[in-house]
């Protein structure tokens, strides 16, 4: 679980740094359906099904979330301020 919490992460940063709003989007219902279906594929209980569910939205969206900010920061670095 750990390498598919870093393949997610490294998925949601490149997203934020490469892609606007609509991608992620695209994404994050996809990822819903693949973990649902592994969350039944597996015979995981309900609650650890939504905690599946909830891991792979916030590590996604929380490392999208970093990519945002280092594109700004990359974008605002890039600048020339004329006066």
């Amino acid at each position: 679980m750990g390498y598919a919490a870093i393949a997610l992460a490294t998925l949601g940063f490149a997203i934020g740094t490469l892609f606007r709003l609509q991608v992620l989007l695209f994404v994050i219902a996809l990822l819903l359906l693949l973990s649902i279906a592994f969350s039944f594929g597996s015979g995981t209980s309900f609650f650890d099904s939504l905690m599946i569910i909830m891991a792979v939205q916030t590590v996604v969206q929380g490392s999208y979330f970093l990519g945002l900010v280092t594109r700004s920061a990359i974008a605002s670095h890039s600048q020339r301020h004329i006066l």
